[in-house]
């Protein structure tokens, strides 16, 4: 059975229209099928149809208003970190160093975040994060081979991918992070100019897409004096 069949309904349909819209079916503030039409396209109920969108609606990819039609936002699902988690990393010029960019099969634990099959390959994506001309970090990334296709071009140009996939009408809606602590391997102390041994701050993080699919899992260590990480919570 595949992973489709195994998703709520509601999810399906929504899956089906969020690729309507990366595909440039529908583009931003065009109106997309009445609820009517949608019923009789995909042969589910109203319910069905109305819970798919309304999660849209609250991802900020669609738009409804009162006695008018459901539309694709003109900015659809402008991409947001984790609403009050701040975290910064100290420095002046950020460039980044590629150490190795290849398709894997193992990495098991990493597909699993991904939501991929045993058997399915992976983009391994290891970096060293640099600021004002001193690595600051190691960086693993892994990335479902769709995406890291994307990422190819420019992975040894860019700081950050999430600017790059929105430019291929890819937006994550949701970002979980976990932040640890670690010793430095012989590796990655060799990597980052360290003493094997010393302190890292991990921050292990999976994005998922608005298609409720992950789109990266990453682990990153971090030299402790060269990370900031606050935390704000309240109403």
């Amino acid at each position: 059975m595949s992973k489709q069949r195994k998703l709520p309904l509601y999810v399906q349909i929504k899956n089906k229209l969020v690729n309507n819209i990366k595909e440039g079916v529908w583009q931003p503030g065009e109106a997309i099928p009445s609820e009517s039409q949608l019923i009789e396209q995909y042969n589910v109920s109203r319910t069905t149809i109305r819970q798919a969108i309304q999660d849209l609606v609250q991802k900020d990819v669609l738009e409804t208003r009162r006695g008018a039609p459901t539309r694709v936002k003109e900015e659809p699902q402008v991409d947001k970190g984790n609403p009050g988690i701040i975290h910064k990393e100290i420095g002046t010029n950020m460039e980044v160093k590629v150490l190795r960019f290849e398709k894997l099969k193992e990495h098991y634990y990493a597909k699993y975040q991904l939501d991929l099959e045993e058997d399915e390959e992976v983009y391994v994506l290891e970096r060293l994060r640099i600021a004002d001309s001193k690595p600051i970090a190691y960086q693993q990334l892994y990335l479902p081979i769709p995406i890291g296709e994307v990422v190819k071009g420019v992975a040894s140009d860019v700081f950050d991918i999430f600017p790059v996939l929105g430019q291929h009408n890819i937006h994550h809606s949701n970002i979980q992070e976990m932040v640890s602590g670690s010793n430095a391997t012989q590796y990655v102390a060799d990597l980052l100019g360290i003493i094997p041994g010393e302190a890292l701050t991990d921050i292990e993080r999976t994005t998922v897409g608005i298609d409720d699919k992950p789109i990266e899992y990453s682990r990153t260590k971090y030299i402790p004096n060269a990370f900031m990480y606050r935390m704000e919570i309240g109403k």
